[in-house]
């Protein structure tokens, strides 16, 4: 009992924070990234944080919950070095997500943020293809009704989309925006079915892989801040562009990786169906508060389909019709059951 009561107040309170956390990180990366270049932070310096925050983060829930540093260095070593072969499986994955965070402050500083938040919406899409063909998951009409409906809603926004007049000054391209924010949706397909595999065939808590993550991302991202912005870095510090919303917003983005763990490990679909709602629209009502955003009728159309989308597709999953020999058998028992019935 005391186990589920503990899963279930994960869960809960793992879709609250999700959606609080989904629908805040695009207002204030679209908040901080829309600034002179001069004036930006370094978005790799901003990722490779982010991967010490979380091993830090991670390290003292593990340390709190165990009441022993030496066991936390126990676990691990059985995890990371004993278990060699799970630590190189989430290699891929943590390769992608690095790559993911980067792209994210990309898109973020060419769209606007309920626009990304739609769109990205399309990572639905791209998910239910992948399972579809690489693991034989099967579909209900329901859900395939409902991805046309995620296309159609998705391509009504880019279609009608243009940046907002308060940030003509900044240098803006949709394009690019909808292009990071589509390479986002296949490379979160495959790494999210992947990882959601791991993580549920895996003995180790959510806890010690997300610190087997980081410890991999953390080299990568550290490269990846050493080829492009090591000349810019040494010149400006790397701190430059650095204020309270930069601060929140790195805090945010490396929690938000361990909320996705979570939910992922508790949470069943429909709650995360009604979270991802939630999450556009608070991005929605943060964009017409601080950027003075106000969505037309298409957009207003195209959202309606996005979230309407979300809420088909998780609600109506496909199952395995019943078989004749079950039919039969099922006939068969209310007929025994109707012959039994005592008389009034």
């Amino acid at each position: 009992m005391s186990s589920s009561g503990n899963d279930s107040k994960f869960k809960y309170f793992g879709i609250l924070f999700l959606t609080i956390q989904q629908a805040s990180m695009p207002l204030m990366a679209r908040y901080s990234r829309a600034r002179e270049n001069s004036n930006v932070f370094f978005t790799t310096v901003n990722v490779f944080l982010m991967e010490i925050i979380k091993v830090v983060l991670c390290s003292v829930i593990i340390i709190y919950s165990n009441k022993s540093v030496l066991k936390y260095f126990y676990d691990l070593k059985s995890a990371i070095v004993d278990h060699r072969s799970e630590t190189l499986k989430v290699c891929i994955p943590a390769l992608i997500y690095t790559l993911q965070n980067n792209l994210y402050y990309i898109a973020l500083s060419h769209l606007e943020a309920t626009t990304f938040c739609i769109t990205y919406q399309m990572k639905i899409f791209t998910t239910a293809i992948f399972m579809y063909f690489f693991l034989g998951k099967k579909l209900s009409a329901q859900q395939w009704w409902a991805l046309a409906l995620l296309v159609i809603g998705v391509a009504d926004i880019q279609y009608i989309y243009s940046p907002p007049p308060a940030n003509e000054e900044i240098d803006q391209n949709p394009m690019y925006g909808f292009a990071a924010v589509l390479t986002m949706c296949f490379t979160s397909a495959f790494a999210g079915v992947y990882l959601e595999k791991v993580l549920k065939s895996s003995n180790s808590s959510i806890w010690v892989q997300n610190i087997r993550l980081s410890l991999i991302g953390l080299p990568i991202s550290f490269i990846s801040m050493w080829y492009y912005d090591w000349n810019e870095i040494s010149e400006q510090g790397a701190f430059r562009g650095w204020d309270i919303v930069v601060v929140c917003l790195t805090a945010t983005n490396s929690i938000g990786g361990i909320l996705i763990s979570v939910v992922m490990k508790y949470a069943d679909n429909i709650l995360k169906a009604y979270a991802q709602s939630m999450a556009i629209i608070g991005a929605a009502v943060g964009s017409w508060i601080l950027f003075d955003f106000a969505p037309g009728f298409l957009f207003l159309l195209g959202t309606a389909m996005v979230i309407a989308s979300i809420i088909i597709y998780t609600a109506f999953p496909y199952q395995q019709p019943e078989s004749k020999i079950s039919e039969f058998l099922r006939s068969q028992n209310n007929s025994s059951l109707l012959m039994i019935r005592p008389r009034k």
